[in-house]
């Protein structure tokens, strides 16, 4: 089995500025898809430039936020992720009213509408992959799912949902809870929390902040990571490039595929997190790339 972090690798976790960014975003476009009966979209940014097919990110907002919110605040990560020959696309949560702007995800266990609902975001991601096929030469063996807080919840089960299977998922400042489904072979994790999150506690406090949004408490993040080792049968834990910012482990697994976990020393809840000298967007990028 193959070692993930390499020593130039972490390098670019560490370098502050992101080293494959423009100057501004390439201009969006929506997409219009039609998903288990419902009429959904979400934001395209199509890569730099594309010699072939290209991967694709599928970025999933946070509790209470949106594909327009989530695009404005991840300005570095699409610049990061388009000039590095990526798709990104950002997914647009639920609400009761479509004219209400707070929106959430089917994480089962969280949150508001979008749990209460039911919602097939497997449905809705499918679908948003066809469209993209029309649209652009996709690489259907590079999909990635990237999810920040309710996001990162539903990346951890959408792995396992959806028709075409995930090469990796980067959950950031999200949980899984105790019926976490298994995480198929050829997907990577890379998974992110901050020890001073307030919302979503780093020991599994079940009185943090989120408490009032879930129906069932998550798991502290070492657990967690312990647990998704078990279910994806990974091999013994190693200390990975790690700083006063940040540490990190990894673990070899099967089909190629590694679990990766990064703790941030701070950073809070907020996307992006910003430990000291951290990118979180160039992780992200140089975790995606090791993905084939």
């Amino acid at each position: 089995m193959r070692r993930f972090l390499t020593a130039a690798f972490a390098c670019l976790l560490f370098a502050a500025p992101a080293l494959a960014e423009r100057a501004t975003p390439a201009k969006p476009e929506t997409l219009t898809v039609s998903a288990a009966g419902t009429q959904r979209e979400a934001i395209l940014y199509a890569p730099d430039a594309a010699t072939g097919p290209c991967p694709v990110v599928l970025v999933f907002h946070g509790g209470g936020g949106g594909a327009d919110w989530m695009a404005n605040k991840s300005a570095r990560l699409t610049r990061t992720l388009t000039g590095a020959g990526y798709a990104v696309v950002y997914m647009n949560g639920s609400t009761k009213r479509r004219t209400e702007k707070l929106r959430t995800w089917n994480a089962v266990h969280c949150c508001a509408y979008a749990a209460r609902a039911k919602i097939n975001e497997a449905a809705y991601a499918d679908a948003v992959l066809d469209a993209l096929d029309v649209r652009l030469d996709i690489d259907r063996t590079r999909i990635f799912l990237m999810g920040h807080s309710n996001g990162a919840m539903l990346s951890y089960r959408l792995a396992g949902q959806m028709q075409t299977t995930p090469r990796a998922i980067a959950p950031i400042s999200g949980a899984i809870f105790a019926d976490q489904p298994d995480v198929p072979d050829r997907t990577s994790i890379f998974m992110y929390l901050a020890v001073d999150d307030k919302a979503l506690s780093y020991d599994g406090n079940p009185e943090d902040k989120a408490e009032r949004w879930r129906t069932a408490p998550h798991i502290g993040f070492i657990k967690a990571e312990a647990k998704l080792a078990e279910l994806k049968d990974c091999g013994p834990q190693t200390a990975g490039p790690s700083g006063s910012s940040v540490q990190t482990t990894e673990r070899a697994c099967p089909g190629s595929s590694v679990l990766v976990a990064v703790t941030g020393a701070s950073g809070g809840h907020e996307w992006p997190s910003r430990p000291p000298g951290y990118s979180i967007e160039q992780a992200i990028l140089g975790f995606f790339d090791a993905e084939h």
